[in-house]
Parts: structure tokens; C-alpha cells; sequence
């Protein structure tokens, strides 16, 4: 056996990393065309949702605390793949996490996603679904402490590509 010349392993270390940027580079593309636009969108001081017990709630998400907003479906793959990412943001006390279900028949459908998760879950309700723009699952928002709207992010993400939003 062989061993390459140091110049050919780092051909090919450069190479490796041109792919690998150029794939980070297309998802951040995909995501950026494919996310609702947000500079017409209201500041987001407050939510309606319902608790998976049935009832009705009003979220204050301008708590001079980042909220992240994760819309998803309880029939969506991509979303139980992702979701457990909200865990790492569940206990900071300048973040807040929440999940929202939307696109179910009944809240019952919601009640497993909150075994697996320690943010808490809510039912969304198709009114929210509109006012969000939510499309596409999972849907994330980052709303900033004063209720705009920082990072709109769609389809799979990771704990890294959350936090690092959260800090822009």
C-alpha cells in the first residue's frame, strides 16, 4: 500500500471542502427562495393558540426574550426528523422555543411530538397558518426581542443552523 503525496491529500482536502461549501451555499439558496417574504409581515407580539388540552391561549412572545417558532405537521417526516433541535433551546433564559402544530385533524395527533420534546407544543389554527404564511413544513420563525421578525427558515434544520440565527 501506498501513501498519497501530502500535495494530493490536500487536493483533495480542498476539495472536500469546496463541496461542502457549495452544498451549504445551495441550501442556503433553496431556503432564501423558498421562504415567505417577512418585510410586509407585522411585529409578532403575541400568538392565539389553543394548549393540546383545548384551551385557548395568548403567547406573549415580545418578552424582551428571541422566540423560536416552529411550525410544523404532525404527518410531516421532515418535522420529526428536526424537531428534537428545539430541545437545546427549551431552558435559556434569554430564548424562548415553542412548537405549533398545524394541518391535523384533532390535537390528540400533536399529543406524541410533546413525549419527545421539552418546549412546549400548541395547536396553531389555520388563521395562524394564513398570517404566517405556512406552506411548507417544518416552518421556523425567529422573531426578535421587540416582535419583528429576524430569520424565516423552511424545510429540515439543524441545532447549529437555529442557533446560529438566534445570534444574527
Amino acid at each position: 500500500m501506498t501513501i498519497p503525496p501530502v500535495r494530493e491529500l490536500w487536493k483533495r482536502l480542498g476539495r472536500g471542502v469546496l463541496y461542502f461549501a457549495g452544498f451549504f451555499v445551495f441550501a442556503a439558496l433553496v431556503n432564501w427562495y423558498q421562504a415567505p417574504a417577512v418585510k410586509d409581515m407585522p411585529r409578532v407580539a403575541s400568538l392565539e393558540v389553543s394548549a393540546l388540552s383545548g384551551q385557548k391561549l395568548i403567547l406573549d412572545t415580545a418578552k424582551y426574550k428571541k422566540t423560536i417558532i416552529y411550525f410544523f405537521a404532525p404527518w410531516c417526516a421532515v418535522c420529526k426528523v428536526s424537531m428534537d433541535a428545539l430541545n437545546m433551546f427549551a431552558d435559556k433564559e434569554n430564548l424562548q422555543a415553542l412548537a405549533i402544530g398545524l394541518d391535523y385533524q384533532t390535537p390528540d395527533e400533536l399529543k406524541p411530538f410533546q413525549e419527545k420534546l421539552r418546549a412546549p407544543i400548541y395547536a396553531g389554527s389555520e388563521e395562524l397558518q394564513r398570517r404566517f404564511r405556512v406552506d411548507r413544513y417544518p416552518t421556523v420563525y425567529i422573531v426578535n426581542r421587540d416582535g419583528s421578525i429576524a430569520h424565516v427558515m423552511v424545510g429540515y434544520t439543524s441545532r447549529l443552523g437555529m442557533w446560529l440565527r438566534t445570534l444574527l
